[in-house]
């Protein structure tokens, strides 16, 4: 099976998020998970997605301030946008 870069890439800014922490729709999970088996560079990305993240838990102070944390989050749902 051939995989199309693209298309992985823009399945990946826009459902990975969902997916980890658990919000994605119970289809969209299944899809994502089957398109998971069959594609070994966004499983790797998603190794890597999740070692990223266990990585800047640790590094991060004990409270990131409230504002901070908002503008992050908007910064990368404006980068991301989701399919209507």
């Amino acid at each position: 099976m051939k995989h199309d870069e693209m298309n992985c890439k823009r399945l990946i800014l826009e459902y990975l998020a969902d997916y980890e922490d658990g919000s994605m729709p119970e289809m969209d999970r299944r899809e994502l998970e089957a398109h998971l088996s069959h594609c070994p560079p966004c499983v790797t990305f998603l190794h890597s997605y999740r070692a990223t993240g266990r990585t800047l838990k640790m590094l991060k102070p004990r409270e990131v301030p409230k504002n901070l944390a908002e503008a992050v989050w908007n910064f990368v749902r404006e980068r991301c946008p989701k399919k209507s």
